[in-house]
């Protein structure tokens, strides 16, 4: 019972500092994280992260699966795919570089700081994607790209972190992981290419049924085991719940109501305590000064990545800033990417990490996925006021 009044009093909290923050023009996701900060442990301390992760995690799910549904054109996305690539590229390897550095400054040794740059550098789209549609241009060749992105980060994101723990754990780059983690992606892929034909046949059979919403609950069935089935294939599940939502609008289910309702249920409920439950997962105890100098690099270097690859990619000024703030947000992957790390030892039986340094790490990581999800909305409302001055 405790964990249900939890949860009404967070989706009550959540709506409330929403609905303020869009009363002075701020995108409501803002209001959403400061509703968990506020509830957890860093301020009221009355509920933790863990309580609601597994709504949260449906609450990304349905978001990309949403995005998936209304804009997931392969075939647009693909007529971005230089711009897509370069940006990918750039975002993740000034930010790696970047941490690196500041790292070698501060003494770490060479181990330790290529786990602790890659936890800074892997990218997370829910708040992206969110704070896109918040600015309407979605439909854009920027939004187009950003959205591209999100989901080759998914791919790229999975052959570096498999490259890189392989390298810490055995002191050097053994070529069968890469090759199966290869071999994975190709499958799944070709399975996403058999389900685009088969899943609008199935659909087709469901007109026999009689019982109710059935088209609505084989959806809600099949987006949520084609994220399973990414994930088993060591993929983010959010990739797969994006790609459901592209199989599905191709099927007569994109022809019906659907997706209005889907859209109701999700963001009433599950979207916002996605948020909510990133401002639960912030803890500063354990950080110090260079925690903050490591995010203030991180993101740094990933903005001017994203802007330089819109400019090298003849990218309107206006659109290579939009992806520039919209990209820097970081989530939950941070976090699974640092607990994984934690936990790794190598062959010789040792730790990866030293672990006095683990807690600091792991509360760099939320203070990471913190300032970025705080600032985004902040600059992209900037940008636009800055827009609609001219």
């Amino acid at each position: 019972m405790d964990f249900i009044i939890n949860l009404i009093v967070l989706l009550i909290a959540a709506k409330v500092l929403g609905e303020l923050c869009e009363r002075i023009n701020f995108p409501s996701l803002l209001g959403y994280i400061i509703a968990g900060v506020i509830a957890g442990p860093m301020v009221l301390n009355i509920t933790a992260a863990e309580e609601i992760h597994i709504f949260a995690q449906l609450g990304i799910i349905l978001l990309l699966f949403i995005t998936g549904f209304t804009q997931g054109d392969i075939q647009q996305l693909l007529q971005n795919k230089k711009a897509i690539a370069l940006v990918s590229f750039l975002g993740f390897i000034l930010p790696y570089i970047g941490v690196m550095v500041v790292g070698l400054l501060a003494g770490f040794d060479f181990n330790t700081l290529l786990f602790f740059a890659l936890v800074f550098s892997a990218t997370d789209s829910g708040i992206t994607l969110k704070s896109l549609a918040s600015t309407g241009r979605m439909a854009s060749r920027a939004g187009r790209v950003i959205l591209g992105v999100t989901v080759a980060d998914g791919v790229v994101g999975l052959i570096i972190f498999t490259a890189i723990m392989t390298y810490l754990s055995i002191g050097g780059i053994d070529v069968f992981p890469m090759v199966n983690v290869l071999v994975s992606v190709g499958i799944f892929l070709v399975f996403f290419v058999i389900m685009q034909r088969a899943v609008p046949w199935l659909v087709d059979r469901l007109d026999s049924l009689t019982v109710e919403e059935a088209h609505f609950s084989f959806a809600f069935i099949f987006m949520i085991l084609l994220a399973l089935v990414a994930e088993h294939f060591g993929l983010d599940g959010i990739v797969g719940a994006f790609l459901a939502g592209v199989i599905l609008s191709r099927s007569q289910i994109g022809r019906t109501e659907f997706i209005q309702k889907l859209s109701s249920a999700s963001y009433a409920i599950f979207i916002p305590l996605f948020f909510v439950w990133t401002g639960l997962l912030l803890n500063l105890e354990y950080l110090t000064l260079l925690s903050f100098v490591m995010v203030a690099v991180a993101l740094i270097a990933n903005a001017i990545g994203a802007y330089a690859a819109g400019r090298l990619c003849s990218m309107p000024d206006e659109d290579s800033i939009l992806m520039a703030i919209t990209l820097l947000p970081r989530g939950d992957i941070n976090l699974v990417i640092a607990t994984i790390g934690l936990t790794m030892v190598n062959i010789h039986g040792e730790s990866i990490v030293p672990p006095e340094l683990g807690q600091l790490i792991y509360s760099s990581a939320m203070l990471l996925i913190l300032v970025a999800a705080v600032a985004t909305p902040i600059m992209l409302r900037l940008l636009i006021k800055k827009k609609e001055a001219v």
